[in-house]
């Protein structure tokens, strides 16, 4: 084994490991000493030595907070020793390696540890790199400045040193991967085969030096875990890079603190000095950490990932399930509520968002381990590094012999990738590692690291698993995506929806671009994103981006382009977009007006213009808009007017063909006046004018024979409260948190069906869309269909894979209410912000709630399994009805952290539902389900 290895500064002697076939070198110098003039400067060459340097142990740590003095976590699980030494001559490295011979050309892992750039350090007990040098890696450490040391920038920093005026730890890393190109090939490295690997703020150091322009060459393949990408719920001091002016103002601000006036003042100052004051300046102001700087970095590294100018090398990302747990409390009858809990991922959407926006191999994992120890901690931030290095044998924690094969998985995908560029392969005992594959948005492949191992499978948030072996659900779309107010088309052999776009937990209505999504006709599961067709900005009125893309319809034009018709929020006038294809990127082209160019909504006598729904027939186009808030007595009802073949100029002025709540009486309608969102379609010469009415959780239709005929009341279509539905339950009983609702029908292979949505987040604001079939009778009559979890499949789903919660129809307690809003009632909901691509899931499930899922061909069925966590103790009843008998009961404790609960339960052969009540004290959340034959 190499034991005298000579660098370009002079010679090192290492020792062998506790495995005598790996040589550790530690406290290699790669720089000067950072200190004194060189503090606050960009890390200069090491000088040379003579003889030969023992490298037999790590050098200090960087200044930072003293380890082991807390009680959190960290301290309890690696940082444990305040007695660890600690210097500001901190740029040393450590390398493991198996090579006999300086050619063996071994590929090359560099690690970056994390910390939030405060903390952390390469002697970590987690980070022995034995275990992957036993597997033909080579692992260099490398140490680097931290806190104010390392990311402090100030005006008179900027002026003395332009080209390096900021990032001095982001810098310390990238001479220390200069030092690997130079020196590794002596300890029988190959310089053109390494990765560059880190976690949290080291997982954002890769990401950084991905997008900088100064270190490419340096490395060839990434690994990012739980990376601090950006944060979803929005910029914050430490996940989101400062601009470099605004870091220069908090330089001067710390320099005050300091009692300091100059840079040569602050450079005289003692190291543990500056970091007790900074320990102190953190209470009132920003960490100190990465900067926008304009040398190392241009922009963002998210933001230069999204644009093609971050590296596009290869790269493993990844995270924990349990990231960083925020807990809601709410109060109530003055008090807190600590049964409402939320988990948010700040990681996973920013990962998927990476993977999806490179063109060489990427790949995703989720570890999902049971983590032991009487402290419960789930798996927390940074828990599965002890898997990746395979050091489980150091920890506190009473791991077992699954744990251990776990590791063995995970350790040698790691290397594997390592060594590639690719996970797959041996582990090291020789066994076959299950296919991990590529990940993209068209297949989200996803490697769990579970309690059984490595389990590969598709996401369940994406267009791809929505499928679900071969179905479809509701809602139709990934459960992230927020599209309301459904209209869908069949243009080619595609169906095409199209709608406004919500937000999750968003604050209002309709807050997003126009989007769209499309299926063949023939696979109703498989949903392509389309992307953006219409941004908000678009509109000639709102170039300042104040206003929002209400509902709109589209509609095919004599000229055989498409024509997308919409109104915006604040301005109630009928705008128009056109587009060559169905799905493309449309163009603004003007608004509809009468002949004398005054626009429709503006004349005198005009009603405001909203939710424009349109058809063209022959040349002329026939336009169908209106909104009747009840007691309004200013608006009458819907309008329709008819358009020249230009799709803009009236023909025919507006009149009035479905009344209002104010205008009702005696004509029908009554009970189901008219109040938004009329859509038109035609089928068998009939016209359908499908419109949301005044109870506003259903859908209506009206009928004519003659597109601008006189229109008769025809019946409700569909309620997303299942108002009005008597087959399960009483005619009158909601069985749905409802609110507004918008849609209309579609033809898709002799087939009818609604497209509607449903409330999500326990909000008006957050609506997803659904869809079930209809049925006519032989007078054109619909029948009110029920809403149901199996939609567009036509017919009941499969009893043999794992369902998301997600795909709910029924949910109410006790206490019946029609309308989104009340307090403490279960909920669908995801976690992070919108955007994040994350799996929706069931919350708030208390005393008296039941979940309904509908509907399933049972065969054989004797066992369920739910995927559960939260503050509970109560019990789950399962039953195949919404008042039939228990079938099973599951007993639930408290848990912060997914788990699967199973027991016996015969569900009855045939065609049913699944219903789960809870009864008991707390709340719970369900994220799956599955049943076992």
């Amino acid at each position: 084994m190499l034991k005298q290895v000579k660098t370009k500064n002079g010679w090192v002697q290492g020792l062998s490991g506790n495995n005598a076939r790996i040589s550790v070198f530690k406290g290699i110098p790669f720089a000067a000493p950072p200190i004194e003039k060189n503090r606050w400067r960009a890390p200069q060459p090491p000088d040379n030595w003579d003889g030969i340097l023992e490298a037999y142990k790590f050098a200090p740590i960087s200044v930072q907070d003293t380890p082991g003095l807390s009680d959190d976590i960290y301290c309890r699980e690696w940082h444990v020793d305040p007695e660890i030494d600690m210097n500001e001559d901190c740029l040393y490295l450590n390398i493991w390696t198996p090579a006999k011979a300086a050619n063996d050309k071994l590929p090359v892992l560099v690690w970056f540890f994390g910390g939030a750039f405060q903390w952390g350090y390469t002697p970590e007990m987690e980070f022995n790199g034995e275990n992957i040098a036993k597997r033909g890696v080579i692992v260099v450490s490398v140490n680097y400045r931290l806190g104010a040391l390392g990311f402090l920038t100030h005006p008179e920093i900027s002026k003395e040193a332009p080209d390096a005026p900021a990032n001095f730890g982001l810098l310390d890393q990238q001479a220390g991967l200069k030092w690997v190109r130079d020196n590794i090939s002596a300890f029988g490295g190959n310089p053109d085969n390494v990765t560059i690997a880190g976690q949290s703020a080291g997982g954002a150091s890769v990401f950084s030096h991905m997008g900088s322009d100064s270190s490419r060459g340096l490395f060839h393949k990434a690994v990012i875990f739980s990376g601090i990408f950006k944060n979803p719920l929005g910029d914050d001091e430490l996940m989101t890079p400062k601009l470099l002016k605004d870091a220069e103002k908090l330089g001067e601000t710390f320099f005050e603190y300091l009692g300091v006036n100059t840079l040569e003042e602050a450079r005289a100052l003692n190291a543990c000095y500056i970091r007790d004051k900074y320990a102190a300046y953190r209470e009132k102001y920003p960490f100190f950490s990465i900067v926008i700087d304009n040398a190392f970095l241009e922009d963002e590294p998210y933001n230069l990932a999204l644009q093609g100018k971050s590296k596009d090398i290869p790269l493993l990302t990844g995270n924990t399930s349990d990231e960083f747990i925020v807990f809601v409390r709410e109060e109530k009858d003055g008090t807190e509520d600590t049964d409402i809990e939320v988990a948010s991922s700040v990681i996973e959407g920013g990962a998927k968002t990476v993977l999806n926006s490179r063109s060489v191999n990427g790949y995703y994992y989720r570890f999902e381990a049971d983590i032991p120890g009487s402290d419960n901690p789930g798996t927390f931030h940074s828990v599965d590094l002890w898997f990746f290095f395979e050091t489980l044998s150091a920890c506190h924690r009473p791991f077992d012999g699954h744990h251990y094969d776990l590791a063995d998985q995970m350790c040698s995908y790691f290397t594997n990738f390592v060594k590639s560029g690719n996970p797959n392969g041996l582990d090291f005992k020789g066994n076959k590692l299950p296919t991990w594959n590529l990940y993209s948005n068209a297949s989200p492949f996803e490697m769990k690291f579970t309690p059984d191992g490595a389990l590969g499978s598709l996401s369940v948030n994406s267009p791809a698993t929505n499928r679900l072996a071969g179905q479809a659900v509701n809602p139709y779309l990934p459960s992230w995506e927020y599209i309301p107010d459904g209209e869908p088309y069949v243009f080619g052999d595609r169906v095409y929806v199209y709608g406004s776009h919500d937000y999750f937990n968003g604050h209002a209505f309709c807050l997003g671009d126009y989007v769209c999504w499309s299926a063949p006709v023939n696979d109703l599961g498989n949903w392509k994103y389309e992307g953006v067709i219409y941004e908000r900005i678009a509109d000639p009125l709102n170039t300042k981006n104040n206003m929002c893309l209400y509902a709109p319809d589209v509609t095919q034009g004599p000229d055989g382009r498409y024509y997308l018709y919409y109104v915006l929020d604040r301005v109630s006038v009928v705008s128009v977009a056109v587009c060559d294809t169905p799905a493309g990127k449309y163009e603004f082209l003007g608004y509809v007006h009468y002949e004398d160019g005054a626009l429709l909504g503006q004349k005198a006598g005009d009603e405001p213009q909203f939710d424009p729904g349109v058809m063209t027939v022959g040349k002329d186009v026939y336009l169908y808009t209106g909104f009747c808030g009840q007691g309004d007595a200013t608006r009458h009802g819907a309008m329709m007017t008819v358009l020249c073949e230009d799709m803009l100029t009236i023909k025919q002025a507006p009149k009035i063909i479905i009344p209002g709540s104010m205008y009702s009486k005696g004509t029908g309608f009554e009970g189901h006046a008219f109040f938004e969102a009329p859509s038109i379609r035609e089928r068998n010469g009939k016209y359908y004018l499908i419109y949301s009415s005044e109870v506003m959780h259903e859908l209506c239709y009206a009928t004519s024979d003659r597109i601008d005929g006189e229109y008769k009341y025809g019946g409700v279509i569909i309620s997303n409260s299942d108002i009005g539905i008597d087959s399960y339950k009483p005619v009158d009983m909601p069985t749905a948190y409802g609110a507004n609702n918008h849609g209309s029908m579609v033809e898709i292979n002799g087939k009818w069906y609604i497209f509607y949505h449903r409330h999500t987040h326990n909000t008006w604001y957050s609506r997803q869309g659904c869809a079930e079939k209809i049925e006519f009778t032989e007078d054109g009559h619909i029948i009110q269909a029920e809403m149901t979890s199996c939609g567009l499949n036509g017919s009941p789903l499969r009893d043999d894979i794992e369902y998301p919660a997600y795909i709910v129809c029924n949910m109410f307690t006790d206490i019946p209410h029609t309308y989104v809003g009340e307090s403490h009632v279960p909920m669908v909901t995801q976690e992070g912000k919108d955007n994040d691509k994350n799996e929706g899931y069931i919350t708030n499930i208390a005393a008296s709630a039941t979940l309904g899922f509908k509907y399933f061909d049972f065969n054989g069925v004797k066992e369920i399994e739910l995927t559960l966590r939260g503050y509970a103790n109560g019990r789950l009843l399962i039953k195949a009805s919404i008042d039939g008998d228990v079938l099973a009961e599951i007993p639930l404790e408290h848990s912060t952290v997914w788990e699967k609960y199973r027991v016996p339960c015969l569900l009855p052969d045939g065609v049913h539902p699944l219903y789960i009540s809870y009864t008991g004290q707390g709340s719970v959340s369900l994220k799956a389900f599955r049943f076992i034959h």
